[in-house]
């Protein structure tokens, strides 16, 4: 009787912690989760935002610039989402509030929605840079470490030519505190 007793007990103990195991791995850990969400709204309010550019600008460099951004956040917002897919991660992906475009856009046009436009992508594209450049370094998981390292140097591009775009258009778009 006591060694059914004892068997039991043991059966129970390997089955919480076999369950926990399987809990815990269910989800990224803090970090890595919050990298996760910023980095998914942020990639989607670009590809909004370069789709209202392309529609709303008048500068053919903003109009490019735009379509690159819906094409390379596009891209790395269907890469993030398929890794998190393929480690099972319950993740709610952000709502339309979230990544809809600053109302500044929406409401602006011509020469006011280009300044706009470029304001935000300067400011948007440093606050991404210094998101990917913490997480190519501290994130806990290798897989979503070796996203951010891959995608930061596109990033970094991206920061190089609208920063080029909005000294020529003569924008100043003050660069973030840290």
């Amino acid at each position: 009787m006591k060694k059914t007793i004892t068997m039991l007990i043991m059966i129970g103990i390997f089955s919480v912690h076999f369950l926990h195991a399987q809990t815990t791995a269910s989800q990224p850990d803090t970090g890595t989760l919050n990298f996760i969400k910023t980095a998914s709204v942020a990639g989607m309010t670009e590809v909004k935002a370069g789709k209202l550019a392309v529609n709303k600008s008048g500068s053919s460099d903003v109009k490019s610039f735009a379509n690159r951004m819906v094409a390379d956040h596009s891209k790395a917002n269907d890469q993030l989402t398929q890794l998190v897919k393929s480690k099972n991660w319950n993740i709610m992906p952000p709502s339309d509030t979230e990544t809809n475009p600053d109302g500044m856009l929406t409401g602006a046009s011509g020469a006011a929605f280009d300044k706009a436009y470029v304001t935000m992508m300067v400011q948007d594209h440093q606050k991404a840079v210094a998101l990917f450049e913490n997480a190519a370094n501290s994130v806990q998981d290798a897989d979503i470490k070796a996203f951010a390292k891959q995608t930061l140097p596109t990033l970094q591009q991206h920061l190089a030519a609208i920063q080029s775009i909005a000294t020529k258009m003569n924008i100043s778009a003050a660069p973030l505190k840290p």
